[in-house]
């Protein structure tokens, strides 16, 4: 098995917990492997053991059962829920042998490498409610609260609760302002048109029905024909009227209507 692999599949059996805590292990155990160098892969490859192990170890770290099971023995710490075939375990650097060698391992890395608890005694990964990271000092960093998803979605949920009747009130005023100025344009554009045909219709038998009447009943006859005269004239002017309403007035509001759909439609792009 090589590095990749290694690391591949210890990433794969990690996929059900904590993203936060599955990028702390796997960033750990990368860092291991490239301090270690290219040429000692295979040896720490055989003294991790398997990716199951590792992962079986950061799991029971997280759940807090990493040390419930192990007891110290002259090679050091043991947990027969983690041992390998042919796993050596490592030796405590309070025990007599490591303390003569020096206490130097991890190909000079400086640190001890904890293979029970997969973290090394210089830092240490707090996987409790606050999560943590302990360096060799002893002084803890703190990351940003992250605001839970859970939570948003309920202030989301009350906000537009809260903003629905609002919204409600003034999306229904808009709604009637607009319903009356179509109602308003309708009425016009129905009235006028039938008031010019009235007037123009009544100017136009009103005229003749006078003159006819000027030779038995000559007054009747003259306002007869001065009011098909006025109806006329009224009724030129409302087909004037009528001209510049549906020709010039009507086409500009259907523009204008259809320009200002088109920007609010196009406004995203």
């Amino acid at each position: 098995m090589t590095r990749d692999e290694f690391m591949k599949e210890l990433a794969y059996l990690l996929q059900d917990i904590q993203d936060e805590d599955k990028d702390d292990a796997v960033q750990y155990y990368t860092d291991y492997f490239e301090e270690a160098g290219p040429d000692k892969e295979a040896e720490v490859i055989q003294e991790l053991g398997s990716p199951e192990r590792i992962a079986a170890m950061i799991r029971a770290d997280i759940a807090g059962h990493l040390e419930e099971g192990g007891e110290f023995t002259e090679q050091g710490y043991q947990d027969e829920r983690f041992r390998d075939p042919g796993y050596a375990m490592a030796k405590r650097l309070d025990l007599p042998e490591e303390q003569e060698s020096g206490g130097q391992g991890n190909y000079g890395r400086g640190q001890d490498f904890d293979r029970e608890h997969g973290f090394n005694q210089e830092q240490s990964f707090n996987h409790g409610p606050g999560g943590t990271y302990t360096g060799g000092n002893g002084t803890s960093q703190t990351p940003p609260p992250r605001t839970s998803r859970v939570i948003k979605l309920i202030l989301w949920a009350v906000l537009i609760i809260v903003a629905f009747p609002v919204f409600l009130g003034v999306g229904g005023g808009l709604l009637g302002l607009a319903a009356g100025i179509l109602g308003i344009l309708a009425a016009i554009l129905v009235t006028l048109g039938a008031t010019t045909f009235a007037v123009l219709l009544g100017g136009i038998v009103m005229l003749p029905y006078g003159v006819f009447h000027m030779f038995s009943h000559p007054l009747d006859g003259l306002m007869a024909s001065g009011t098909g005269l006025i109806l006329l004239g009224a009724g030129a002017l409302c087909l004037a009227l009528s001209v510049l309403f549906y020709g010039r007035f009507v086409p500009f509001v259907i523009r204008s209507i259809v320009n200002g759909l088109s920007r609010l439609l196009h406004r995203g792009r």
